[in-house]
This record gives structure tokens, C-alpha cells and sequence, in this order.
């Protein structure tokens, strides 16, 4: 029998490398943007004010990007994981029709693909 497993994992090899070369590059980092500074003092804030006040609205602008750039990475993710659930399914398949999946037994459930998101 294990002859024959080794025999399927040989000629699943190739299969994978050539997975990972499709593998899709990962979506750019978010980073959230710089606070503003709010100086302490009136006299710092007087002489400051149009600068302080330029430094929020970067601040806003910014943060408008980076829930962007979260919520494309949050849709990214969930498109990816929906692909390796139904490449997981065509393999649990695989392993079925090939009466091994006995041998392939996993502790827990993977997570199912049905349920809310984008």
C-alpha cells in the first residue's frame, strides 16, 4: 500500500510545483496612515493651526485609502481561501475515487465555504 501512496504523491509532484508557480502575489501591506501631531500649548497651537489643520485632512484622506486597501486585501483573501476550498474538495474527491481517503484522515473538518462574505 505504501508503495501505491508514493506512487500518487509522484505523480501529484508536478501538479504542485506548478501550483506554487501560479501561486497569486499577495495583495499590497495596508499600512495605516501617520496621526496628526496636536501641539499641547495655545501659543504652539496658534502658530501651528494651518498646519495642524492640513495634517488631519492628510490624516482622513489617507485613512479613506487605507480601509480601501483592507477591504480589497479582506476580498482577496476570501477569494483565495474559496479556491483552495474547491481545490481541497477536488483532491478529497480524488482521494475518494482512488479508495485512500481513509489514509488522508484530518482531525478537524476544514472550514466550510458556504457562509457570509464579500
Amino acid at each position: 500500500m505504501k508503495p501505491l501512496i508514493a506512487a500518487i504523491f509522484m505523480a501529484l509532484l508536478p501538479a504542485v510545483s506548478h501550483a506554487q508557480a501560479l501561486r497569486p502575489q499577495p495583495v499590497a501591506e495596508c499600512l495605516p496612515p501617520e496621526e496628526p501631531f496636536v501641539p499641547s500649548s495655545d501659543a504652539e497651537l496658534r502658530h501651528y493651526a494651518n498646519l495642524v489643520a492640513a495634517d488631519f485632512e492628510r490624516y482622513f484622506s489617507a485613512m479613506t485609502d487605507y480601509l480601501a486597501c483592507l477591504d480589497a486585501t479582506r476580498l482577496a483573501s476570501f477569494q483565495r481561501a474559496h479556491e483552495i476550498s474547491r481545490q481541497h474538495r477536488a483532491f478529497r474527491a480524488k482521494l475518494d475515487q482512488l479508495g485512500l481517503a481513509g489514509q488522508a484522515a484530518i482531525a478537524h473538518p476544514p472550514i466550510s465555504s458556504e457562509g457570509d462574505h464579500p
